[in-house]
């Protein structure tokens, strides 16, 4: 037996890949931990400069121990230079391109009918599905365009299939991802998101339906068609929708295909037709181009908006992409806004959770959390931290406290 450990960076879509890729190791396989491993598998991400110096740091430490090591996602087609250090270097997470690289250390498996990838979370009841990989963007800023490519979108019977097969082994929620929902099915034709969530929706089964990221220049187009959707009560009232500026000028720079207007515009639309939505947005920080003027329409926008969730990223110059060419900002100015959007992101997430102290909600249990408590969702959801309740089940509960990122709750 080959005794091997995996570990994966970035986002839901790449740890499902990783899930995918250790579902069709050879059989001679065995997994084990990071110190009893002889090989060790890194499912990389290259989104930012501060992960890559993490993971080139991770391969040298194992490569000094001995470990044969093994990388795959996206860093090697961000940074080539990264293949060097490792043993071995996969394209993306192609399972061919995998299980060809491992035949020579193992058994051969057929992939012919490789499945689309899943992840289960640990000790939960909820399973990340991707739908498509690649994107129809075009942003200044972004790598992953490099290592993912064009938009394929996978075939909308066999995700259904997928989703069907993931809920009768016993899944309550499901959670759709990939880099942009939004485009799902444009690569072949029109956009078939509307179409794809329809019919998960109308699966006779108990559970609750995530929606991963969209982009709002391709959203846009269909925005009233999509709202529609939420009348289920399977859905939940989640959107994740990135603006990355609030100044137009920046958006443009950035290549982004909306502008601030049209975010706010449906942002707003999202506020006024859904009952307690819960909002999330991305913004870049320090962008090359990015004023102080321009970073100050950012911060009057997330004031208007108050977006629970505001995921705030520093700029980071990434190889290939056509912002590199800027000159960049010193890391003293991109700290400073941080911190600032940060604060004003804990403050907003602050005044939102106390509106729901006092109030009853039903809430699905997903999955264990900290310290032998419970993590459950409320309609919208939203965390809500509890101490009695089983995995999957819905359960009636009275909101008693709340954190900034969390609330707390007693089960009735």
């Amino acid at each position: 037996m080959k005794k091997y450990s995996i570990k994966s960076y970035g986002c839901k879509l790449n740890q499902a890949e990783t899930d995918g890729l250790i579902k069709i190791l050879p059989e001679d396989f065995e997994k084990t931990s990071e110190k009893e491993a002889e090989i060790l598998i890194l499912n990389t991400c290259g989104v930012i400069k501060k992960t890559e110096r993490k993971i080139i740091k991770e391969i040298k430490r194992q490569k000094k121990e001995g470990k044969t090591v093994i990388i795959s996602g996206c860093l090697p087609a961000i940074n080539p230079q990264v293949k060097d250090l490792a043993d071995f270097s996969i394209s993306g997470n192609n399972p061919d391109h995998f299980l060809r690289l491992l035949s020579g250390l193992s058994k051969k498996k057929n992939v012919s009918n490789f499945p689309i990838p899943t992840l289960t979370e640990p000790r939960s009841s909820s399973v990340i599905i991707p739908i498509s990989t690649g994107c129809l963007g075009s942003c200044s800023y972004c790598s992953a365009k490099i290592a993912r490519g064009e938009l394929k979108s996978y075939p909308l019977d066999t995700i259904l299939k997928t989703v069907k097969r993931e809920l009768k082994k016993g899944a309550k929620e499901i959670q759709l991802t990939s880099q942009d929902l939004s485009v799902y099915g444009m690569d072949v034709g029109e956009p078939m998101i509307v179409d794809l969530i329809e019919d998960i929706l109308n699966i006779d089964e108990s559970f609750k339906l995530k929606l991963g990221m969209m982009n709002p220049g391709f959203l846009k187009d269909y925005f009233g068609e999509f709202l529609k959707l939420f009348k289920s009560e399977k859905l939940y009232n989640f959107i994740h929708l990135p603006v990355q500026s609030g100044s137009e000028k920046v958006l443009n720079d950035m290549r982004r295909a909306h502008s601030a207007h049209q975010f706010k515009k449906m942002a707003e639309g999202i506020k006024n037709n859904l009952e307690n939505p819960l909002l999330s947005t991305d913004v870049i920080v320090g962008f090359p181009t990015e004023k102080k003027v321009d970073f100050e329409k950012s911060v009057n926008l997330i004031k208007k908006i108050k977006p629970h969730i505001i995921n705030i990223t520093r700029y980071s110059e990434r190889p290939g992409t056509e912002a590199a060419k800027l000159k960049d900002m010193p890391s003293k100015i991109k700290k400073e806004r941080s911190r600032k959007v940060a604060k004003l992101a804990k403050k907003i997430r602050l005044v939102d959770n106390k509106r729901s102290k006092g109030k009853i909600f039903e809430a699905l249990i997903v999955r264990e959390g900290k310290n032998n408590s419970l993590l459950g969702r409320l309609p919208n959801g939203k965390a809500v931290i509890l101490n009695r309740g089983k995995i999957g089940e819905s359960k009636k509960v009275k909101i008693t406290d709340f954190k900034h990122n969390y609330l707390i709750g007693k089960e009735l």
